[in-house]
């Protein structure tokens, strides 16, 4: 039985760097991605083909449930036991000047991503009485930056519900 692993935002930076780490440790790694396919399967190629890529925007609920659900289809014997909610977006600007959309857009992914992703995965961890949740947050997150209000907001967000979740 094999070992799986979903990284949000996968496909570069961070996101890629992890997901080739758990390559390493041995999990099947479920490379997460919205948009940028090229780059995620570049980061499939770093981690010698130990995972599979799975497209769709964590801030959309339904996109997300249904991705999850075809995911667990495809493998019924099989769960995710570990989640890193590392998907997340900046939008910098003051907030006086800040646009409505890049408000909603950064807690939408960072904070309504973490949800969408982690809800649904937890009763198969519950069920097979293990599971790790890593939650990528900020220093942003802990005092605030001037410019990222919407930012600072979101990474608040995941600190306190990772917090309250424990």
């Amino acid at each position: 039985m094999s070992k799986f692993a979903l990284v949000t935002g996968g496909s570069r930076g961070i996101g890629r760097a992890i997901c080739v780490k758990l390559a390493q440790e041995g999990y099947q790694v479920i490379i997460n991605y919205a948009s940028n396919e090229a780059e995620a399967k570049k980061t499939l190629e770093m981690m010698d083909g130990n995972g599979e890529l799975l497209s769709f925007d964590v801030s959309d609920a339904a996109q997300t449930k249904a991705a999850l659900s075809d995911w667990q289809q495809r493998h019924p014997e099989e769960y995710i036991e570990v989640i890193v909610n590392n998907a997340g977006i900046r939008r910098d600007n003051v907030m006086a000047l800040m646009p409505e959309e890049d408000w909603h857009r950064v807690l939408d992914i960072t904070l309504s991503g973490f949800f969408n992703v982690t809800q649904p995965l937890l009763p198969a961890m519950q069920l097979n009485k293990f599971g790790r949740i890593v939650n990528m947050a900020s220093v942003s997150g802990l005092k605030g930056l001037p410019g990222q209000t919407n930012y600072s907001a979101a990474k608040g967000g995941i600190i306190a519900a990772t917090k309250a979740l424990i």
